[in-house]
């Protein structure tokens, strides 16, 4: 118990992200439409999320300062990127997410209970999928490989708070199933795709350098994870280490955006 209150104190400053620093502009180029449309993946869980803390009344100030700024981000880039798009396919996949997201975004500003989470979770991830179909138009726009790493280093993003969500979900002991194989799943993928990564040769030398320090951070957060389950829950330490997740795979996405091509 001792060390689980002195991991919380060492990981609270965390908790408190904030996306008060990203650009909020129009679009000019590719990389920065497929980051900004990664970045909406990341946003339908972050959402979810937060609501989850909510209603367990975990630090409920800043989970609802974090749900307002991402529910504000999503809508605000939301527009960027319909301002952007020119062709028909993407401005019609835009449309499917502005059309899912009005519902999604009622349900999230409401006053949180169990079984409006069930459906704010299915929700979430329904806008979570027409998202993704906009990231991978955009990409297949472009034959360069930095593209793709920009999609991948983008969804590192997603899963960071997909893995605080579904276990966010599991520790409010909600009535849906497969939380423990979502929850699982996530953590697969996101170690998977680290990994890949890592490997990829249009790295520079800073990307490559903040890659080694998220994957050592990674193997401590991954075990926490394995330790945790079948024991008391403890969402609050999940969340602060998936915002520090979050933190360094924004940087990431940064660093790849920026890449000469």
């Amino acid at each position: 118990m001792r060390h689980i209150r002195n991991l919380s104190l060492l990981l609270f400053s965390l908790f408190a992200l904030s996306w008060s620093h990203i650009a909020t502009a129009d679009i000019t180029d590719l990389d920065e439409a497929i980051n900004k449309a990664g970045r909406q993946r990341m946003l339908s869980q972050r959402i979810v999320k937060s609501y989850l803390l909510i209603g367990q009344d975990i630090q409920p100030d800043k989970s609802s300062s974090q749900l307002t700024e991402s529910v504000a981000l999503f809508e605000q880039q939301l527009g960027e990127l319909e301002s952007y798009t020119k062709t028909p396919q993407i401005s019609g996949q835009l449309k499917s997410v502005r059309k899912e997201w009005k519902e999604f975004r009622k349900l999230a500003t409401e006053k949180p209970s169990k079984d409006k989470a069930v459906e704010l979770i299915s929700a979430g991830e329904r806008v979570l999928a027409l998202s993704n179909k906009v990231v991978q138009s955009l990409e297949q726009q472009s034959g360069n490989p930095k593209n793709k790493m920009i999609n991948l280093a983008g969804r590192q993003r997603m899963l960071s708070q997909r893995i605080a969500l579904y276990y966010s979900a599991l520790s409010w002991n909600l009535d849906q199933a497969d939380l423990q194989r979502s929850f699982a799943q996530a953590v697969q993928e996101y170690d998977e795709a680290l990994h890949e990564l890592r490997q990829a040769k249009i790295n520079s030398q800073d990307i490559n350098a903040a890659l080694d320090k998220v994957i050592s951070q990674w193997s401590f957060s991954r075990s926490g994870f394995q330790l945790m389950q079948g024991q008391s829950f403890v969402p609050f330490i999940i969340a602060t280490t998936t915002e520090g997740m979050l933190k360094n795979m924004e940087t990431i996405t940064g660093l790849y955006e920026s890449l000469q091509s």
